[in-house]
């Protein structure tokens, strides 16, 4: 029982329960006390794989520590203090104990030293806490986004248990955690059911559908600890998968399209998600040492630096009833403490110098630069400015624009300022001090992000990005901000694909239902038909032909009977 306790996870996961009967005033510091204790075990805890225990035949273990799944710890459970803290403006005993277990889960997750068996079984429990999350929101259309999250997290299930299945099958030991094959039938199934995790394209669309209809802290939490836990589960399994430069690639491309010109905000701020995921992905895709060291960087600073960005925008749709920029006019004066944070929230997510993403934007840069990779190099090159755009000079223009109407000061509760704050303060406090960061690395390497070749062309960058974005606003050559209705992958299976599909469905039943008609007529004509058969056989001189026939049946009677003999 007390191997049990040691997988940090746990704590969290203990929590969940608990908090669904303690009164509102008790649950938010029950949440810290659990970021806090599943810190204490992380920490006091060696290196190493503790004992295993043997379930239904299979090898089970429990707890692996080691330098790739700490920095990840570390990142998750520093979110969940925030949330925590966060949690305390509100009354939604449900939604906080679904974070308690999306958390717990995906902290379990990392720290388990069977890939095969309990990893699985963690990321299945995260995958349903996540659509729990969506399910525990206010906000409309939740219902029908957490179910089509639940679909999605179950696709992904299914296809891990096959590649389980296949994985056992080929002799491999389930204690034995590392590189998988994606050319094997059971390493591609794995690799499949990752995409889905880390939100590939095509697969992305569940991440801003749940995002855009979780609550203010669903959304942060679903945010953290969600697409992170597959950059895990692909450094882990396949570093070095030249597929995964493509793939990442692709996600920065597509998350960068819809940034630009997305108006809702926490849309937008998924789609970084998505972007900065893709970075992550790519660099695992290269494998170098500095390639991990600078993809886990990205993984710890984009958990803080959307965190912040998403609890910040969750207290502004709290208060002012939206986070779209259309609907920002007025929002710098009625909510001057949160405008500043989605300020530094911009700077943050943008690897501004001297915030979490810089140190971890450098480290890429000097890993993608080969002269095989610049294409890949660009596209990371140009990620902030995009980021520096859609989320600190679109929202600013629009936050610091008259209204037209006097409103009065309606600031954010203090518990959500306070959470915001607590992240953005995170953000600061890594990006001015990133050594301790590439110190907890797998690998041991000297870089230094704080150099003038470094800071100076980021600042160049973002400079002009800024400049370029001013100058056609004056010109009126960007698109006037108003609220539009973007179309992607999903509006493909959520229209014409679902019309198809209600279509098939209702020409099945209709086909089943006639089918059922002739089936019943037919059996009920045969029914009629042998019943007069047998009213004739029980009268056999009512008829003319009925002689006839009890001839040749007597007749065909005495001839099986001679032939039998």
């Amino acid at each position: 029982m007390e191997e049990l306790t040691l997988n940090p996870g746990f704590v969290p996961l203990l929590a969940a329960l608990l908090v669904l009967a303690l009164p509102r005033t008790v649950r938010s510091p029950v949440m810290v006390a659990a970021a806090l204790g599943a810190f204490w075990l992380l920490l006091e805890h060696e290196f190493g794989a503790a004992a295993a225990r043997n379930q239904m035949g299979l090898p089970v273990v429990l707890l692996k520590l080691d330098e790739l799944n700490r920095i990840f710890g570390i990142a998750l459970l520093t979110a969940l203090v925030a949330l925590g803290i966060y949690s305390g403006a509100r009354r939604n005993r449900y939604e906080d104990a679904a974070v308690l277990l999306l958390a717990g889960s995906a902290v379990s997750a990392l720290f388990v030293g069977d890939l095969i068996i309990s990893f699985v079984a963690t990321l299945s429990v995260a995958g349903l806490a996540a659509a729990w999350v969506v399910f525990s929101s206010p906000l409309e259309g939740a219902s029908r986004a957490g179910a089509r999250l639940l679909i999605w997290h179950g696709l992904e299930g299914l296809l891990l248990l096959v590649g389980v299945a296949f994985h056992l099958s080929s002799g491999v030991s389930a204690t034995q955690v590392g590189r998988l094959d994606v050319t094997t039938i059971g390493g591609a199934f794995i690799f499949a059911a990752l995409m889905i995790r880390i939100g590939a394209p095509m697969a992305h669309v569940w991440l801003k559908d749940a995002i855009a209809h979780a609550s203010p802290m669903g959304a942060g939490a679903i945010s953290c600890f969600t697409t992170m836990l597959g950059v895990y589960a692909l450094a882990r399994c396949f570093p070095s998968e030249p597929l995964l430069i493509w793939v990442g690639a692709a996600m920065v491309v597509l998350g960068a399209v819809y940034v630009a010109v997305e108006d809702d905000l926490r849309r937008a701020a998924a789609y970084g998600v998505t972007m900065q995921t893709g970075i992550c992905v790519s660099l695992v895709g290269i494998g170098t040492p500095l390639a991990l060291a600078a993809a886990e960087a990205n993984a710890f600073a984009t958990i803080l630096a959307f965190l912040a960005l998403q609890l910040t925008l969750g207290g502004v749709l709290e208060r002012h009833g939206s986070a779209c920029v259309s609907q920002l006019p007025g929002v710098g004066r009625t909510m001057p403490i949160s405008a500043l944070f989605l300020l530094g929230c911009g700077l943050a997510v943008s690897a501004a110098p001297g915030l979490a993403l810089f140190a971890a934007h450098a480290a890429s840069l000097e890993a993608a630069k080969q002269w095989d990779l610049r294409w890949l190099w660009v596209i990371i090159w140009a990620a902030p400015a995009m980021l520096f755009t859609a989320f600190l000079l679109r929202p600013s223009l629009a936050a610091y624009t008259p209204s037209g109407e006097v409103r009065p000061v309606r600031e954010a509760p203090f518990s959500m300022m306070l959470g915001s704050a607590l992240a953005l303060f995170l953000c600061l406090s890594v990006g001015l001090a990133p050594r301790w960061l590439f110190d907890l690395m797998p690998s041991e390497i000297s870089f230094e992000p704080f150099v003038i070749d470094r800071v100076g062309p980021q600042f160049q960058l973002l400079g002009a990005a800024g400049l370029a974005f001013l100058a056609l606003r004056l010109a009126r050559a960007t698109p006037a901000e108003r609220q539009v209705r973007l179309l992607d992958i999903d509006a493909l299976y959520r229209g014409p694909l679902a019309d198809a599909g209600r279509w098939a469905g209702v020409l099945a039943l209709r086909v089943y239902g006639a089918w059922q008609s002739w089936t019943r007529h037919l059996s009920k004509s045969a029914g009629h038909s042998l019943e007069a058969l047998a009213r004739a056989c029980d009268r056999p001189y009512a008829q003319a032909g009925t002689a006839a026939a009890m001839f040749f049946s007597l007749g065909a009677l005495l001839l099986m009977m001679f032939l039998v003999k």
